[in-house]
């Protein structure tokens, strides 16, 4: 099959190709470049696979590197991503490798800094912690390992005490018992266990 027209796509950097008279497919023109496509080169039906399955690969480290730009994701994210984008399993899964590899793509990595953004900016137990980043995809063990070295019981406890000096403005007109019952389950709504509720709500005399 012979390359008898590259024509310009509506969208930006893509062209149409076409063998033998027909379209074919389309590609990136970086992946052109890369091949040195020409009108009256002879392709067949590997080397179009070849090109094909480079240009997908080639737009998914595009869209994945873009995405990483912005702030670090799991790996659950990058995922999500690339599907929405249509691109195959096959290409996803060595662009995940590729990134890892390089280090871009780091659940644990990600994980510390997750948990240390959400502690300084809105504290919260470690039962809804661990919630969120299962919701994150990572994995259970490397969620346990992180919280473990990151939020020992004293800065749990420490945490929730300053969530509850904020949450008792809240509720300082309600009477002493009331007020005790909303910060109560307050706290254990954002994830802090009893024992940690327990130690810094103050018992009612």
């Amino acid at each position: 099959m012979k390359i008898t027209s590259i024509e310009k796509q509506k969208k930006e950097g893509r062209y149409n190709i076409f063998l033998d008279g027909e379209f074919a497919f389309g590609l990136y023109k970086e992946t052109i470049y890369e091949f040195g496509l020409r009108i009256n080169d002879e392709l067949d039906a590997k080397k179009s696979e070849e090109i094909r399955t480079r240009d997908e690969i080639g737009f998914a480290k595009r869209v994945a590197y873009r995405f990483l730009n912005y702030k670090q994701r799991s790996e659950k994210e990058v995922r999500k991503k690339l599907k929405e984008k249509k691109i195959s399993e096959k290409t996803i899964d060595l662009v995940i490798s590729s990134l890892k590899d390089l280090n871009y793509l780091n659940d644990e990595s990600y994980a510390k800094l997750y948990l240390q953004s959400k502690i300084l900016r809105k504290p919260e137990g470690k039962r809804v912690l661990k919630m969120k980043l299962a919701e994150k995809g990572i994995p259970k063990e490397v969620a346990d390992k992180i919280i473990t070295e990151q939020y020992t019981p004293e800065t749990e406890t420490q945490k929730a005490a300053e969530l509850l000096k904020k949450y008792e403005k809240k509720v300082r007109a309600k009477t002493e018992q009331e007020k005790k019952q909303k910060c109560y389950r307050y706290l254990i709504s954002k994830g802090f266990d009893f024992d940690t509720v327990n130690a810094v709500i103050k018992p009612v005399e």
